[in-house]
Formats: C-alpha cells, structure tokens, sequence
C-alpha cells in the first residue's frame, strides 16, 4: 500500500516538473490528495503553492486562492472545496510563507496571479474554468486578475487600493499602519504601533517601530490617484460573474461598492453585491442581529454562485435563498432585515436634505436666518474616532458619549422620532466653511442618539479643504448606511476636523503628508442659512 502510494506520488511530480513547477510533497486523504508545488511567478520567482485534488478521474473546475497571511491558514476552505469535486490552488504570495522573493503589497499581484492562472490551465487535472475565492487581501488577488478568471467571490475588499487606503483623498492612518506595519514587522509591540501614529513627519512612523517599510512611505509619497495607484488597480467594465460581500462597518465599503458599479452595462447578470452588518475586525458594540445577519448564509451562497458559474455553468441560475434574486441586497441594521433591489443607488430610497438650523437644529426646514459657529482644530489634541471603519479592535457600532464635552466641534440634533426613520444608500454633507488655516478637514459624523443617551455612530466621512476666510461650499460622501433608527431616538450629526487614528492628521499649513512635520491650530467656521444652507443629503426610505 504505501509502495504504491510512494509511486502515484512520483508520476504526479513528473507530471508537475514537465509543466515548470516543482513537486515537493504529496499527503494522501480517503477522498482527495494534496500536494505541495512550486508554482513559476512572473519573473520565475518561487511561488509556494497547495494543491488539493479530488479522487477521480477528471479534470476538474478550479477555486484558487492567493494570500500573504500563509497558505497554512486556507486548509479548511480548501478542504472544503476539493470535497465538492473542485481543485484547489492555495498560494503564498511572492515574499510571504513559503514563497520567494520581497513582499510588497499589491504591486505583484497581476503578475504573479496570471502566471499562476497560465500555470493551471495546461495542468492534465484543469478543465479550464477557474473560480476565485476569499476576503481582505486575498479578495484583492482575485479583483486584480478578474478578466482572467471564470468567476470571483471576494469578500470585504476592493479592486482598487487608493480609494482604501485615500478614501476621499484622505489617509486611512489607522489601516496603513495596522496592517501595513505589521506586515512588515509582525513582531511589533502595540504600544509602538500605537505611538506611530503620532510620528512626525509620518515618513518615520514606519522607522519608530523597528523596521523600514518601503511601501508604507511610497503610499505616503503617492497622495493622489496618479499611475502609482492605477498600475495596481483593476476597476473597469468586466463581464466576469461576481459575488461580493460588503460590510456597512467595513474598510472597504465605499469602495467595493464603486468597484461593482464600475462592471457597468457588462456586468453579467448573474453578478450579486451584498451588503451586511459587518466590519473589518472585532466589533466595539456586540450586537446581535440575528440569523438573517450571519456572514456563514453569504459564505453558503457564494459557494452556490461558484457552483453555478464555473462547476456546472448554466444561463440563468435559480437559487434557493431569496437574497440572490436581485443584484443588490442589502441589510438593514436594527430592522434586522433584507432590502433587495435592481440598482445603486437602491430604487427604494429618496434622497431627503437635512438642514443644519437655528439653536442646533437638524431638521429637513430650510433656516431663514445666517448663523454660524467657530471651533479651534489644534491637531496636537486631534477629535478621536470611536469605532467607525478602520482595522483592528473597537471597530464598527461604538459609544460615542466620551466626546461629547469636546469643544473643537459643532453638533446638531433633530427632534425626536415619531416613527422609525430607515437609511439606506449613499450619505453626503454639503458645508459652508471656512477656515484661517493653509489647508485643513472638515468631517460630519453622522450618529443615532438613543433614549436613554447613548450615543453610537451610524456613518462618518470628510474632505481636505483649501484654507482661507472667504466661506467656501464643500461637498463629501458620508460613505453608505442600511440603518434604522427607532422611535424615541433622535438623529444627530457632528462636525470637526479630525477622526484620528482613523485618518491622519491634518497639520493645517498645506505641507505634503510625507514630510509635514510642523503643525499650527486652526480656527474653523461653519455657516448656515438662506445664502449657505449647509445640510446633510439622507436616503430616505417613506
């Protein structure tokens, strides 16, 4: 038995050598095999790859996976794959786990991934169809080569890493460091993560923990959308099926949902976009939503989509969960419910304009009377961001009460709900501003303030603004919500100019982030009234 074992394994590495990748070793299971191979880059860099195989003759569709976090850590998805007859390819990316050369995110990744993909294809085992799999950065693999692939299911992530990483022009500090440090420097203590944060300039941040990181200050030195960005990102017209996960509370929401849009008239019909009451780390508020909010139900139904796509493809799938009958759904945290529907923005939302008003007002009645109010922004004492969407702990739903006593802020509420008021769609702030500094942010914090006074943060977003005293209108996306606020509760809205460790700060005089290293306090304005009536656009659904 273990001779013939010994023999299967031989022809196998035969077969694996004469098609440029190196067998290393062959584990046997009572329904599939799994060998470890190395896989040709690109640039004939060493790519250390699983390969998993169903018993039986073949070929087979494949699902393939690509991540910098250790192929080790696939096994139960892979295993879970190759018992429902497909081939699993599971690859350390170029410079992590078992692979060669230097690890540098993103940059890579095409590359490496079609080289993997041309790699299959002339496998004895492939029939040819490839499906991708998985979340965060391994979703990104699958993005960046999805003209090339049958079909994707990508969960959390984005195809475009600027509008991650620069949501709105603006430096996601809190993402850039906790994962870009820690890839580079895995062993870093937290108190000297933590105390990056305040680096200056923030060039050194990477410095302060103990290790240079090469793209960390590249993404620093590339603030703007340039070709820097655009040669790693994959956001255009694709007619390849795709499954995407997104999380109300996660990193990557406003992006992912601009990547799906971006499919455009080519997007194929069977592509699904699902929004649901998730984040990118450990929540801050545990909230139970129910079944109906289980990341396992969507997990099930991308496995369905797989199936149907690239398995035993047909035309017009029928699927047994009803989330699937539409392109869009989506969730609505606190309804604890499903809204499905045919487009982006969703058909069943109206747009409704709340206006900031007299004695701090929010209400949808135009003010009739100029008003206006001055905070001072020093970026030495930054407004904290609680919650929100950044990577790590304390993510998502969080209290936002410790804030309320702070003075660089300006804070409107509406009256009380009569009837519960449901959110679903993308959130804009238009502000009239100003400010005496080189340049600065402006941020709207939009929160739900409930009964008894708590207060917890529904969505927030801001912009960069050129200085000067002469008020200026200023338009930002609030990201999107699926949210409802129930009677007795009051919405309420917060503006400042900073969200840190969120986004870094602005230092308000106008230097590059990459060297700015010198801050100044800034006094800020906001305006409302007939000639600058400053408001939040909410969808509303009647």
């Amino acid at each position: 038995m273990k001779k013939s074992i010994f023999v299967a394994a031989g022809v196998f590495c035969a077969v694996i050598l004469h098609t440029h990748a190196l067998c290393l070793a062959v584990d046997q299971d009572s329904t599939f095999s799994k060998s470890e191979v190395i896989v040709a880059g690109a640039d004939t860099v060493r790519l250390a790859t699983d390969l998993y195989l169903p018993k039986g003759a073949g070929p087979f569709p494949c699902i393939l996976l690509r991540t910098p976090y250790n192929k080790n850590g696939s096994k139960g998805d892979a295993e879970k794959f190759v018992n429902q007859g497909y081939a699993v390819v599971v690859q350390d990316c170029r410079g992590t786990g078992k692979s060669k050369g230097r690890f540098y995110a993103f940059r890579y990744e095409r590359e490496d991934g079609l080289a993997t993909v041309d790699w299959i294809r002339t496998q004895s085992w492939s029939n040819g169809r490839i499906g991708g799999w998985g979340g965060s950065y391994v979703g990104y693999t699958q993005w960046i080569i999805a003209d090339k692939l049958n079909a994707i299911a990508a969960a959390l992530t984005t195809a475009d890493m600027y509008d991650g990483l620069y949501p709105s022009g603006l430096f996601s500090l809190a993402l850039a460091a906790n994962w870009g440090l820690i890839m580079n420097h895995p062993k870093i203590k937290p108190e000297k993560l933590m105390a990056s944060y305040r680096t200056l300039p923030l060039s050194l941040a990477d410095d302060s923990t103990g290790a240079a990181n090469a793209f960390f200050d590249d993404w620093l030195r590339h603030p703007h959308n340039d070709d820097y960005w655009q040669a790693q990102a994959f956001r255009r017209p694709v007619a390849t099926p795709a499954f995407s996960i997104a999380g109300w509370y996660d990193i990557f929401l406003e992006a992912q949902i601009k990547d799906f849009v971006a499919l455009g008239k080519r997007r194929h019909p069977n592509s699904r976009l699902i929004i649901g009451p998730f984040a990118h780390g450990q929540i801050a508020i545990p909230t139970d939503y129910g079944d109906a909010g289980k990341m396992g139900r969507l997990y099930d139904l991308a496995r369905s989509f797989l199936a149907q796509t690239i398995k035993d493809p047909v035309e017009a799938p029928v699927y047994a969960d009803s989330l699937m009958n539409k392109p869009f759904a989506y969730f609505i945290i606190h309804a604890n419910k499903w809204v499905l529907s045919k487009q982006w923005p969703p058909e069943q939302s109206k747009p409704v304009r709340y206006y900031l008003g007299p004695s701090s007002t929010l209400s949808t009645n135009k003010p009739t009377k100029a008003e206006k109010a001055t905070y001072v922004y020093d970026p030495q004492n930054p407004y904290p961001s609680l919650g929100g969407t950044f990577l790590g702990i304390g993510v998502g739903p969080a209290w936002q009460n410790s804030n309320v006593e702070r003075t660089d802020q300006v804070v409107f509420e509406s009256d009380t709900l009569s009837a519960p008021l449901t959110l679903l769609g993308p959130l804009q702030a238009e502000l009239y501003v100003a400010s005496d500094a080189a340049s600065t942010d402006f941020f709207a914090c939009l929160q739900d303030v409930q009964p008894d006074g708590k207060i917890v943060n529904i969505q927030e977003g801001g912009q960069q603004v050129q200085g000067g005293k002469k008020i200026r209108r200023i338009r930002f996306s609030l990201w999107a919500a699926g949210y409802q606020l129930a009677v007795g509760h009051k919405l309420r809205v917060v503006i400042c100019s900073s969200l840190f460790p969120r986004y870094n700060r602005n230092l308000n005089n106008g230097e590059p982030i990459f060297s700015a290293a010198r801050s100044r306090i800034a006094t800020q304005t906001v305006s409302w009234g007939p000639k600058h009536p400053s408001h939040l656009i909410l969808p509303i659904i009647p």
